[in-house]
């Protein structure tokens, strides 16, 4: 005999340390042992009808039991876009609304998670559909942001408040950079969007870590919990949040006071040299002077005047030490990069150097910054240089 049941995994609250609420996952209970209803709901053998017969099962009684937990956490109910679109369109309803309803539920404490699958239904309409759970006070969030069929577009339209991703794509962050760079690509677009990310699949501390690092404000996965039949306190994980948040706020600390210092150490070395580059106006004459007396970190040197356009060669400094000079990229605008109008706006301001964030070049595919320094005629220095974890 067996019975279907809703399982609650927690989520956390990067900001507050709380269990921020709870995703719904459905079991099957045998014997009194739980199993995934994962492989059901994506048998494609079994009809739309079973798998939403099932899964409506699964939803009363998680909203059943949330209606009856005394505390404020959040539960997040998984719907396929297939799934919404074609209940609507059938019939003008939305059966989480009505469960909501029925059993006294705030639609301020759900999140409608649209799930990752191919869609084939006009978006608009979709957008539409969701907006009317949102207009109801439900938040709405999106899966597995970066694979599978949830793209942008999709997340355009929906403007979700929570975006969701897995930790496969951040697992290959660990190893390479360029994953790393995606990941925190996804933190920029959820803050332009005002969406929170939410990062799912931790296993270990080091998992949190990268987390962190990337901007995500909730975390889901065996780290804290496996899904449960029962909920549990707020601040079941408290201890261990702090403890690792304390960890990331060190290395973090540690890494900006690190280039805060080199920006010193660069102002102090360019203000004793700037004078005597100074003698030449010709930017390729003036640079040349100059690096013959940078430290060995600078792997590449130019000037630019403050509209954006280079007006030196670019001087780069290879393996062993020697600079080479390339002409081609006089003429050059740079003032679409993040960083350039800041900083030019700070130098004149503040009348000294400054130094960017760490970026990946594009050249070298390495982690760099970029430190400016203002010459006084209206020409501005740029130097890269590389930046290491053992640097920091």
């Amino acid at each position: 005999m067996s019975q279907i049941v809703p399982y609650f995994q927690p989520i956390v609250s990067l900001q507050t340390l709380q269990i921020y609420g709870y995703e719904a996952l459905g079991r099957r209970l045998r014997d009194g042992r739980p199993e995934s209803l994962g492989p059901f709901f994506e048998d494609s053998t079994v009809s739309l009808e079973e798998h939403l017969g099932v899964d409506r099962i699964l939803r009363e009684r998680a909203i059943e039991t949330f209606s009856l937990h005394k505390e404020t956490a959040s539960l997040f109910i998984n719907l396929k876009p297939s799934w919404i679109y074609s209940q609507y369109n059938g019939n003008g309803s939305l059966y989480t609304l009505e469960l909501l309803q029925q059993h006294h539920l705030p639609p301020e404490r759900i999140v409608i998670e649209i799930t990752e699958e191919e869609f084939s239904g006009d978006l608009g309409r979709l957008a539409e559909i969701v907006n009317i759970y949102r207009d109801a006070g439900c938040t709405i969030a999106v899966d597995d942001i970066g694979s599978g069929f949830s793209n942008l577009d999709r997340v355009a339209l929906i403007q979700p408040r929570i975006m969701k991703m897995d930790l496969t794509m951040l697992k290959k962050a660990a190893i390479h950079d360029g994953y790393k760079a995606l990941m925190r690509s996804f933190s920029t677009i959820s803050t332009q969007i005002g969406a929170s990310l939410l990062v799912e699949g931790i296993e270990t501390k080091a998992d949190l870590q990268y987390s962190l690092e990337v901007g995500a404000r909730y975390a889901q996965g065996f780290l804290f919990s496996r899904a449960e039949a029962d909920l549990q306190p707020s601040n079941r994980y408290e201890t261990m949040l702090l403890e690792e948040i304390r960890l990331f706020h060190n290395k973090n600390y540690e890494k900006f006071e690190y280039l805060t210092r080199t920006e010193q150490l660069w102002n102090a070395k360019l203000a004793t040299l700037i004078d005597y580059a100074k003698e030449v106006s010709d930017p390729d004459e003036r640079v040349k002077r100059l690096i013959l007396m940078l430290p060995a970190p600078c792997m590449r040197i130019y000037a630019c005047r403050d509209d954006g356009f280079q007006v030196s060669s670019n001087f780069v400094r290879d393996t062993s030490g020697e600079w080479t000079q390339d002409p081609s990229f006089r003429g050059t605008n740079w003032s679409w990069r993040p960083y350039f109008i800041s900083n030019i706006l700070k130098m004149k301001l503040h009348n000294q150097g400054t130094m960017s964030h760490e970026y990946v070049d594009l050249d070298s595919a390495n982690t760099i910054c970029t430190f400016s320094y203002p010459t006084g005629d209206g020409m501005y220095l740029f130097m890269d240089l590389p930046l290491t974890e053992s640097a920091v």
